[in-house]
């Protein structure tokens, strides 16, 4: 008897079924939340219930809260999944739930194996007065509505062994939040996909951009892809605050991978290199009296940027900074650059990085792109319209790549390539994507087009 009570003790974490949560802005967090008719009315709810394999669906509704203490969150989510348990966070079918934070974010993640899929977070751009902003900055102590993040994977303050991992936001709408839009900070294995992000970082005292992972933290050197960022539609993000740490103006990049390097010597810490951190740097309310961390471990993985459209980015359309084992395929960008007059597409002391069938078009005065001590950068198959000299491939091709409507709305334009267009299959197969930013497959017609679009 006492075997087979043993024996059903093994069995009964794969007997126990996983469990649907729900919320809604019509539920109640004194329902159980186990059925649309009994859904919880916040996210938090939720997460404070989830275990590893739970879904949680949630209905339309605004989600928000008053709280602007350090760390403060709409959704903050400490619990992991497992590499077979998965936590899912979804909208509900047919629904399209809003979350609108006011405190330091709108959705944290600190935790492993999530899945983000379908939540729209939209912050306080619109209400913030940019003269106001500048003379938050210049306190001791700064405001977290002005530099409100949308969705945040943060491992700044996990262990080193328990660092986020495994994450995925796909399918959201991440825009007008006064800090970053979608950031990952000391995580890995991050995949940003088929999301909107716009009019993010306009006014944080820290440099943000529209999406940024930054100092990502090894969870293992697995060979592969452990950063994915495609199919996304990236505009009007930009910086019109000074950074603190430097006093000048920075970032407001569409896409930006930052600093897997460990280089401890000084020297340039902006994207185009022209300003330096002092050596004893303002600490943000966030990292405030925090001990001293340790080494971070080396990042061996390797990143994908590809089938994006980044335009009208205050920073640079696509950007790499002391970051190795990039592949930047199949991108347009269009007009970045000015607010601090980055280059479009570039990398920045950065090692091994892979850019081939872009189309790299340059605002009015702009440049193409740039070289600042990098080393190993493959480039060839882009499309940009104007003779450059930095980095030439012998399949490059010079000339508009002949959009069918161009708009400072990508998703209302057209990035699309006219009839006639020379990037029109004429890419090359290497490092080649099955599939265009809207999901078409790739190849169609006689072969693979440069750019985000596959006609």
């Amino acid at each position: 008897m006492n075997r087979l009570f043993f024996a059903f003790l093994l069995l009964l974490p794969l007997l126990t079924s996983a469990t649907t949560w729900h919320v809604s802005g019509k539920g109640n967090d004194t329902n159980d939340g186990k059925t649309p008719a009994t859904a919880f009315r916040s996210l938090q709810k939720a997460a404070d219930l989830v275990q590893p394999g739970d879904v949680v669906l949630v209905g339309d509704g605004h989600y928000t809260n008053t709280d602007k203490s350090n760390g403060s969150a709409v959704l903050n989510i400490t619990r992991s999944g497992t590499s077979a348990a998965w936590i899912t966070w979804k909208a509900r079918p047919g629904e399209h739930p809003e979350v609108h934070p006011v405190g330091w974010c709108g959705i944290q993640i600190s935790g492993s194996y999530h899945i983000i899929d379908g939540l729209t977070v939209i912050g306080n751009n619109d209400s913030i007065v940019l003269l106001k902003a500048q003379e938050d900055a210049k306190k001791t102590t700064p405001d977290p509505y002005f530099n409100t993040n949308g969705i945040f994977f943060n491992g700044r303050n996990n262990k080193p062994d328990q660092k986020p991992h495994h994450l995925i936001v796909r399918n959201c709408v991440v825009a007008k939040c006064a800090g970053g839009g979608i950031v990952g900070i000391e995580m890995d294995y991050l995949t940003v996909e088929d999301c909107k992000v716009y009019e993010n970082a306009w006014f944080m005292r820290y440099g943000g951009s529209g999406i940024t992972t930054l100092n990502n933290w090894a969870y293992d050197d697995a060979p592969g892809y452990h950063i994915i960022i495609q199919r996304n539609f990236v505009w009007n993000n930009k910086t019109l605050v000074p950074w603190e740490k430097i006093g000048k103006l920075s970032d407001g990049n569409g896409i930006i991978l930052d600093v897997t390097d460990q280089e401890t010597q000084g020297g340039a810490t902006n994207p185009n290199a022209d300003a330096v951190v002092a050596p004893a740097g303002s600490q943000t309310a966030t990292q405030a009296a925090a001990p001293p961390k340790p080494k971070r471990p080396e990042w061996k993985g390797r990143a994908l940027i590809a089938n994006n459209v980044s335009c009208y980015n205050g920073g640079s359309g696509i950007h790499t900074f002391r970051t190795k084992h990039v592949d930047i395929i199949n991108n347009t960008t269009y007009w970045n650059g000015g607010i601090v007059g980055y280059q479009e597409l570039f990398p920045n002391r950065s090692e091994d990085v892979v850019i081939m069938n872009n189309i790299i078009v340059p605002r009015p005065g702009g440049q193409v792109t740039s070289n600042n001590r990098n080393t190993n950068i493959r480039w060839d198959y882009n499309v940009y319209p104007a003779a450059q000299t930095v980095f030439v491939g012998p399949n490059d091709i010079v000339a508009d790549p002949a959009f069918v409507d161009a708009q400072f709305d990508p998703t209302k334009g057209n990035f699309r390539l006219a009839k006639g267009s020379r990037a029109l299959n004429s890419g090359t197969a290497d490092v080649a994507q099955p599939t265009d930013i809207l999901g078409k497959n790739r190849p169609k017609g006689g072969g693979r087009d440069r750019g985000a679009f596959e006609q």
